[in-house]
């Protein structure tokens, strides 16, 4: 059983204070909803010395349109992100994304910026984020940082955030096509989840950005299926293509194989999947 040892606990009300609270010492972490950290905590995984609680800065709330662009604050849970106008017309994948999420506190209490920091290959929003070319802002000591999530998604259990940072924001380009599907789990989590994002002039596919979390222990981009779709008509037969590609753009050796689903049976899944998120994503432009 682990040990239960004594954590200060202080709450916050700027995160000009929580930045402050995270550098004066490597053993701080950061609570917001609680939903990724707290199951940690419990298990003994994760055990820090002080909990800084940044459920108070109301600024890291809500979501915003700017220069072609959806801002969504940290402590925006995944309900509201599903329910948001914005955010269901100019980047379906992640409205998709969260409201794909399957336990109801999950649902209500989780929030994407928590969601983003831990990345789990379980979760939804990761992959529609980096389909849909998402941007995260952390501030700390040094002031703001603006990283593309190519660069956030590092490895497993890897992200860009600094130990002295806080995220703060996400911001996601407006994409005329996309959209997001996933394979559950009995446990309500995503076995493997797929986002395609797409730009077309007509049924022309200008550009393709397709990404996969729960191949490996954390989100990727599928190039194959990317070049197979970019400057061909955007139909039945160029998606099939597309999603046999991703076959290739998989390593078998380096799949995930848990419970939920062998290597193989789950390279499966990302072509069957791939092709289930690129009809998503050709069938609407915008909803309103």
């Amino acid at each position: 059983m682990p040990s239960q040892l004594p954590v200060e606990y202080r709450e916050v009300e700027s995160v000009e204070r929580a930045v402050e609270l995270l550098a004066s010492g490597p053993e701080t972490q950061i609570v917001a909803g609680g939903y990724s950290l707290v199951p940690l905590l419990k298990d003994g995984v994760e055990t820090p010395d002080r909990l800084v609680d940044i459920g108070g800065i109301d600024a890291l709330r809500g979501i915003s349109r700017r220069d072609g662009a959806t801002s969504v604050g940290a402590l925006t849970t995944h309900a509201r992100i599903a329910s948001a106008p914005p955010v269901r017309e100019h980047a379906r994948a992640l409205a998709e994304a969260t409201d794909s999420v399957g336990d109801y506190q999950a649902k209500h209490q989780g929030t994407i910026g928590g969601n983003l920091v831990f990345a789990d290959p379980k979760y939804d929003a990761p992959a529609a984020v980096l389909a849909l070319d998402g941007t995260v802002v952390t501030q700390g000591p040094d002031g703001q940082r603006r990283i593309d999530a190519e660069e956030w998604f590092r490895g497993p259990d890897e992200t860009a955030v600094g130990p002295d940072e806080l995220l703060t924001e996400l911001v996601v380009p407006d994409t005329a096509r996309s959209g997001y599907v996933r394979k559950s789990a009995y446990s309500g989590y995503a076995v493997v989840s797929v986002a395609a994002a797409l730009e077309t002039d007509g049924d022309r596919v200008e550009s393709a950005r397709v990404a996969v979390n729960g191949a490996k222990p954390y989100p990727v981009r599928l190039p194959g299926v990317e070049g197979t779709l970019v400057g061909g008509s955007l139909d039945d037969d160029l998606r099939a293509r597309a999603a046999e590609a991703a076959l290739s753009d998989v390593d078998p050796e380096s799949l995930l194989a848990d419970d939920a689903a062998r290597g193989a049976h789950r390279l499966r899944l990302v072509r069957s999947y791939c092709r289930e998120a690129l009809e998503r994503a050709s069938a609407v432009t915008h909803v309103h």
